[in-house]
């Protein structure tokens, strides 16, 4: 389970709107301003610890994508004093306890330009996360996490996708740094259109179907020489990411999904129609493996959509995932999304499409 059901003990699930002025009046109008984002969709919880005469001496804003096993700490707020500090270490070590009693995997924290990581939280074991390539202007984050959970893993580089259709290419751009090919670097620019290119050669208009990705990834990597490092776990027959479509519109993408196939044969590239399970997820994973996967967006934003993520971790049913939305006008940043932490039961509603519920893996072999 995600540990979202339930905020802890002494959070109140409210927009910022709805808490009067009174922390307002402390926290000065730029840091009003971002704890004032509409985050409603992503179960932000305030905490308050109180003096004796019952005026604020520590606060923490907290949010957290359903379907998800981490928590952020959007900011922590206290007095000047001796009282203020202690309350907000008092506030912290409340929210890890309940965390890790909700069988969260993470909690992490965004630090917003002008502020910094507390001494405090370092010395909790709060570490530095990988910068991001680029993250729709949420680069001006630092992200620091705090592992619940142990998943052994060497972190990947983060990009969020630019536009509202990219998401599988800038998934497949993220996952083959694994096999040491660069795919972003970090250069405004010219790493759009990377994105913008390498969807144009993938793409079904607009969605990219898990066939043609897999052929314009193995493309990507050039004459690699440990046999087929990309493969597709598919279980439909025929085409797919077509369920709003018919007459020419149908046709023509049908048509499309045709010569993937027949290039994914002349590539080398398997297709395999077996269901594949969350146990044999992780186990890829585990054995040298990173896999691109066909979500339905629903569970984490409530909106039915048809999306692609990087999964490049797993151990005892917790799964590491690069997201490359960013939902930053509901107060995201890349520190939410990158290293992302998702159950085996939340990722199992993920991981499926359409009507009949199928499911589509591009498997891609790390160097």
């Amino acid at each position: 389970m995600s540990g979202f059901g339930t905020p802890p003990a002494g959070f109140t699930p409210q927009v910022f709107e709805e808490w009067g002025t009174e922390l307002a009046d402390v926290l000065g109008e730029e840091r009003t301003v971002r704890w004032n984002l509409p985050r409603s969709a992503y179960r932000p919880a305030l905490a308050v610890r109180r003096g004796a005469d019952g005026a604020p001496l520590a606060a923490m804003l907290t949010s957290g994508r359903p379907a998800t096993a981490a928590v952020k700490i959007v900011d922590v707020w206290w007095a000047a004093s001796a009282a203020g500090l202690a309350a907000a270490e008092a506030l912290v070590d409340a929210l890890l306890e309940e965390r890790t009693v909700a069988g969260d995997a993470a909690v992490k924290w965004e630090v917003a330009p002008g502020l910094a990581l507390p001494p405090f939280a370092i010395a909790r074991g709060f570490a530095p996360m990988r910068a991001p390539w680029g993250a729709k202007g949420t680069e001006r984050f630092a992200g620091y996490v705090l592992w619940l959970r142990d998943v052994p893993h060497q972190e990947l580089g983060y990009y969020a996708q630019t536009t509202l259709y990219t998401c599988g290419a800038v998934a497949g751009l993220m996952a083959v740094e694994s096999r040491g090919v660069v795919g972003f670097a970090g250069s405004g620019g010219a790493d759009r259109d990377r994105e913008i290119g390498f969807w144009r050669e993938a793409t079904n208009h607009p969605a990219c179907e898990p066939v043609g990705l897999a052929v314009r990834l193995r493309e990507e990597l050039g004459s690699p020489v440990d046999g087929a490092p990309v493969e597709v776990a598919l279980d439909h027959e025929g085409p797919v990411l077509l369920e709003d479509y018919q007459g020419f519109d149908w046709n023509y993408r049908a048509e499309l999904q045709e010569h993937s196939a027949a290039r994914a044969a002349a590539l080398g590239v398997p297709v395999s129609r077996e269901r594949v399970s969350m146990e044999e997820l992780e186990a890829r994973l585990r054995s040298g493996w990173v896999a691109l996967l066909l979500v339905d967006e629903e569970p984490m934003h409530g909106v039915t959509g048809a999306h692609w993520i990087v999964a490049h971790a797993a151990r005892d049913g917790m799964f590491l995932l690069e997201d490359p939305w960013v939902e930053d006008v509901a107060g995201e940043s890349w520190v939410d999304t990158h290293d992302m932490p998702v159950a085996a039961a939340d990722l199992d509603r993920m991981v499926r499409w359409g009507a009949e519920g199928y499911r589509g893996i591009v498997w891609l072999r790390r160097a």
